[in-house]
C-alpha cells in the first residue's frame, strides 16, 4: 500500500482540522474554567465557518463545485481516495451546519455557564460539528460512514452526561439513542458493503450500477433507507427522537433537531436519489405515504404535548415527513425543496429549541418546560416572543418566511410525481403545524401573567443576539430564496426522473 499525496487547495480539509484541533485546545482551556472553554469553542467554530464561507462558497457559486484531494492510498484490492467535496447540493447544507453550530456555541456561553466539566462538553461539541460537516463533504462511502459514527459518539456522551435536567433518565435515554442510531448505522454499513461488492467502488461521485440484479438493488435501497430513515426519525423508527431531544442539553437539542437529523435527508439525495433514482420513482407512492404518516403522527403528537421541548421534538418528526415527501417524489423540484427545507428547519427549529432554553433559564428548568405553568410572558419577554412567532410561522410554511418557499417546492415536486392525494394531505398538514405552534404561542406568551412569573425578564443578551441573527436570516431567505436556491437548483437538476 502506497500513500500518494496530492497537492492543491485544502480549505475543506482545514475547515475540518480547525474543529478537530480546536477540540483538543478547548479541552485544555477547560482547566482554566468553563468560560474559557466556552469562548474557545466559539472561536474555533467561528474560524472554521469563516474558512468555509470565505474560501469555498464563492468557488462553488462561480464554478459549481470545490474539491480537496488530500491523498490516495494506492494498492490492492482498491485505491482509497480521501477527498472532500462541496457542490450545490452539499455546500448549502455544510454552510447551515457551520452557521447554526457557531451561533449555538455563542448561545451556549450563557446557557451552560452553571454546568460543570465544560472543557469536556465543548471539546465534544466541536467533534460533533466535525462529524456533521464530514458527512456532508465526504466523497468516499467509508469516510462517510466514519463521520456518520463520529456524529453519534459525542452527541451520545453529551446527552448521557449533561442531559436530564427534567428527569433522571439521561443515561437510559442516551443509551436508547445510541442503540437506535447505531442499528441504523449497521444497516448503512451492510448497504455500503453490498454497494462495493456490485460496483467495486466506494466513490460517492462516480459509481456505475449497470448489470446489478434488480433484487440486489432493492435490498441495497432498503438497507440505505433504514439507515437514513432512523436518522431522520421517520415513522415507525422515530421513538428515540422525542426522548433524546427533550433530555439533551438545550444547545445539543438545537443541533440534534436543527441539523443532525437532516443529514439523513442529505444522504438520501446524495446517494439514493443520485444513483437509485429510478427505484425511488418506482416506489414513490409507498415512500410518500410513509412521509405523510410521519407528518401527521408527529404533528398530532406535538399538538397534545404539555412539555415545551417534547412539543418541538415531535414537531421535528413531522417536519422530517415533509423533507422525506420531497425526496420520495424523485423529482428535481421535490429534491430541491427538501434541501431548502433543511436550511429552513435548521434555522427555525434550532430557534424554537433556543426559545425553550430561554424559558428554562429565565423561569426555571422545570417550570420553563411546563406549558400549563406558563402564560403572559409576551410582555416580559417581547424579543423571545417575536422570535418564536417568526420561527414557528416559518415552520408552518407561512409567507414570506423561508418555510413557504421550501414547502412550495416540496409540494410542487410531489404533485408533479402524480401523488395528488398525498401531496394534498401534506398541504393540509401545514394547518396542523400552524395549530400547535399558535397554540404554544398563545399559552406561553399571551393572556394573564401566571403567579410567580411577575419578575421574569428576557434571557441574557449572549443568548438573544445569536437568536436574533438566525431569525433575521429566516426572513431574508424567505424574501430572497434564490440566495440559497442558486446553489441547490443546478445541483439537483439531473437527480430527479421528472418534475
Amino acid at each position: 500500500m502506497q500513500i500518494l499525496p496530492i497537492p492543491g487547495n485544502l480549505n475543506l480539509l482545514l475547515t475540518l482540522l480547525i474543529l478537530v484541533v480546536g477540540s483538543i485546545v478547548t479541552l485544555a482551556a477547560g482547566k482554566a474554567g468553563g468560560k474559557a472553554a466556552a469562548w474557545s469553542c466559539f472561536v474555533f467554530a467561528l474560524l472554521s465557518s469563516l474558512m468555509f464561507f470565505a474560501n469555498v462558497l464563492p468557488v462553488v457559486l462561480s464554478n459549481g463545485s470545490y474539491s480537496d484531494v488530500s491523498f490516495v492510498l494506492a494498492g490492492d484490492p482498491f485505491n482509497f481516495v480521501f477527498q472532500l467535496y462541496a457542490d450545490g447540493l452539499s455546500a448549502p447544507i455544510a454552510a447551515i451546519i457551520l452557521g447554526l453550530s457557531t451561533f449555538t456555541a455563542l448561545y451556549s456561553v450563557g446557557y451552560m455557564e452553571k454546568e460543570s466539566n465544560l472543557g469536556s462538553y465543548f471539546s465534544l461539541y466541536l467533534l460533533y460539528m466535525a462529524g456533521m460537516i464530514g458527512v456532508v463533504l465526504a466523497t468516499n462511502l467509508i469516510i462517510f460512514y466514519v463521520f456518520w459514527e463520529l456524529m453519534l459518539i459525542p452527541s451520545w456522551i453529551m446527552i448521557a452526561k449533561w442531559g436530564g435536567k427534567h428527569g433522571e433518565g439521561a443515561v437510559g435515554i442516551g443509551f436508547k439513542y445510541f442503540i437506535f442510531t447505531h442499528l441504523g448505522a449497521m444497516c448503512l454499513l451492510f448497504a455500503i458493503g453490498a454497494t462495493w461488492i456490485y460496483t467495486g467502488s466506494f466513490d460517492l461521485l462516480n459509481m456505475t450500477l449497470t448489470g446489478i440484479p434488480q433484487l440486489a438493488i432493492n435490498i441495497i435501497v432498503i438497507l440505505y433507507m433504514i439507515g437514513f430513515g432512523v436518522k431522520l426519525a421517520l415513522f415507525p423508527v422515530h421513538t428515540w427522537l422525542p426522548d433524546a431531544h427533550a433530555e439533551a442539553p438545550t444547545p445539543i437539542s438545537v443541533l440534534l433537531s436543527g441539523v443532525m437529523i437532516e443529514t439523513g435527508g442529505y444522504a438520501i439525495a446524495r446517494i439514493l436519489n443520485t444513483y437509485f433514482g429510478t427505484t425511488i420513482a418506482t416506489y414513490t407512492f409507498v415512500l410518500s405515504t410513509l412521509a405523510v404518516v410521519t407528518i401527521y403522527w408527529g404533528g398530532i403528537m406535538a399538538l397534545v404535548q404539555k412539555d415545551t421541548k417534547r412539543l418541538f421534538a415531535y414537531s421535528s418528526i413531522s417536519q422530517m415527513g415533509y423533507l422525506f415527501l420531497g425526496l420520495a417524489s424523485a423529482t428535481s423540484l421535490g429534491i430541491a425543496g427538501s434541501m431548502f427545507h433543511i436550511v429552513n428547519h435548521a434555522l427555525c427549529k434550532g430557534l424554537l429549541f433556543m426559545v425553550a432554553g430561554c424559558l428554562m433559564i429565565t423561569v426555571g428548568h422545570t417550570t420553563g418546560r411546563n406549558i400549563d405553568e406558563l402564560g403572559g410572558l409576551g410582555a416580559k419577554m417581547p424579543i423571545t416572543a417575536t422570535i418564536t412567532l417568526i420561527a414557528g410561522l416559518s415552520i408552518a410554511g407561512t409567507p414570506p418566511l423561508i418555510g413557504f418557499a421550501a414547502e412550495w417546492l416540496i409540494f410542487a415536486g410531489s404533485f408533479s410525481a402524480g401523488n395528488y392525494l398525498l401531496a394534498t394531505l401534506g398541504v393540509i398538514g401545514s394547518a396542523l403545524t400552524a395549530g400547535y405552534i399558535l397554540w404554544f404561542v398563545k399559552r406561553v406568551f399571551f393572556g394573564d401573567i401566571k403567579p410567580g412569573l411577575e419578575d421574569v425578564k428576557e434571557a441574557p443578551a449572549i443568548m438573544l443576539v445569536p437568536m436574533a441573527i438566525l431569525a433575521f436570516f429566516a426572513v431574508i431567505f424567505g424574501i430572497f430564496p434564490n440566495l440559497v436556491l442558486q446553489f441547490i437548483l443546478p445541483a439537483v437538476a439531473g437527480l430527479g426522473v421528472g418534475g
